[in-house]
């Protein structure tokens, strides 16, 4: 066992008794009816609830609220909240330690008009749903569980939340799909969709659209990936698409330098591994994580995104790999540079290529990168992504998602 290994498993432990020790606390207090004080308790709200705090949430508020003018609460899990995913849209932020925790919180708010809770996990989600059954609730999809190795996974925090994403699919008021994952899903779990339905991308947030005019020179090319990192010691038939070392070698063996700007979390427990390379390879960087606010502009000085995710590198089924979708593609295309991606992540590649914005790559082929550059027109390539980019803009769709509100809201006052 590795030293990183010792460390991910302290951390579990620690959570794990953490949890054990609060619960019996928050549920005598439940039970004796000890609300939480919010200075929203009294008003109308939307709470925007999940246990990991993903990125694209924030985006989503700062957008609606210039639809319509509410108050935007957000309910996340203290050990999944990461605060430079957030902005000040948000009107206040609530962490809970537990299901009891989260009940009381919930019990809290008078004037809830709609929970839009957000996965992948959705044990708390779903707790929320059964909790406040007259309140209107919508499902946010990016990933769905059981596509990523079936339903019949050995893998125990899988098994406990596969019947809680399978409710919260299935019976929420209306669903938000971010990519195609719930198309599968639905037939893996034997039902069919009855709920109102959203397809609505990640899309680009205009406000953070970079135009950086580089120089495009063969003797000093760049590429950037932006997100999760894993370390060596781990389970390659999960984490082998974000373990990066062999990408690193094959980029530099071309003279081609490589950035990586992890999330914070991956950062923290796996970012030695990463440092200690860097010292050594001049053609590797390793970065400190940025806020979303940030990230377009640190993106932008380099000259490719790469989202190099290969089927051959996981277990990971082929449903996973066709119908999966990443903010990372959009973040790119904020920053107004190109994307090498996999011609085996389908979606992704689609919406790359369909908008000018991708080189579409087998595994094979990262070795032979540099002659693929020698063949673009970069500056045409990059133009012609800027000019396109504007219809990813979340400021030309997010009426899509207001509008969705409003009918779910309406069709149950109707009932």
């Amino acid at each position: 066992m590795t030293t990183t290994d010792i460390i991910i498993l302290f951390q579990k432990i620690k959570r794990e008794l953490k949890l054990k020790l609060s619960l019996g606390f928050d549920f005598i207090l439940f039970k004796f009816n000890a609300k939480f004080y919010s200075p929203y308790q009294s008003k109308k709200v939307r709470l925007y609830l999940g246990e990991n705090f993903p990125p694209r949430i924030p985006r989503m508020i700062k957008w609606l609220k210039r639809e319509a003018d509410f108050n935007a609460i957000l309910i996340c899990h203290e050990n999944g909240f990461t605060k430079q995913f957030s902005n000040d849209t948000i009107d206040e932020v609530v962490l809970y330690r537990n299901e009891w925790h989260l009940k009381r919180i919930l019990k809290s708010f008078e004037n809830i008009e709609l929970i839009h809770a957000f996965g992948p996990k959705s044990f708390y989600p779903d707790i929320a749903r059964q909790f406040l059954p007259a309140i209107k609730f919508i499902y946010d999809m990016q990933d769905v569980l059981v596509i990523y190795y079936g339903k019949d996974v050995a893998i125990p925090w899988y098994q406990k939340e596969f019947p809680h994403e399978q409710n919260c699919l299935q019976l929420s008021d209306g669903l938000v799909s971010h990519g195609l994952e719930p198309i599968p899903a639905t037939k893996i779990y034997g039902f069919k969709p009855q709920n109102k339905r959203l397809f609505f991308p990640l899309f680009c947030d205009d406000d953070v659209f970079q135009n950086r005019q580089k120089d495009w020179s063969m003797e000093n090319i760049s590429v950037v990936y932006a997100g999760e990192i894993q370390g060596a010691s781990r389970d390659k038939k999960q984490f082998g698409n974000v373990q990066f070392f062999e990408l690193i070698e094959t980029l530099s063996a071309q003279k081609i330098h490589f950035h990586i700007y992890p999330v914070p979390s991956s950062y923290v427990i796996f970012g030695h591994e990463y440092e200690a390379i860097a010292k050594v390879n001049p053609y590797f960087h390793i970065h400190q994580s940025v806020p979303q606010s940030q990230l377009s502009s640190e993106l932008s000085k380099y000259h490719f995104g790469i989202i190099p995710f290969f089927k051959e590198n996981t277990n990971l089924s082929d449903d996973k790999n066709h119908y999966s979708t990443s903010l990372k593609l959009f973040n790119f295309i904020e920053a107004g540079i190109p994307i090498i991606v996999s011609k085996e992540i389908g979606f992704q590649h689609w919406m790359a290529t369909r908008y000018g914005a991708g080189i579409g790559v087998y595994k094979k082929d990262l070795s032979n990168l540099r002659q693929i550059f020698e063949g673009l027109d970069y500056p045409k390539m990059v133009s012609n992504l800027i000019e396109q980019r504007n219809k990813l803009a979340l400021s030309r769709n997010i009426h899509r998602l207001d509008q969705f509100y409003n009918k779910i809201i309406q069709s149950k006052n109707n009932v």
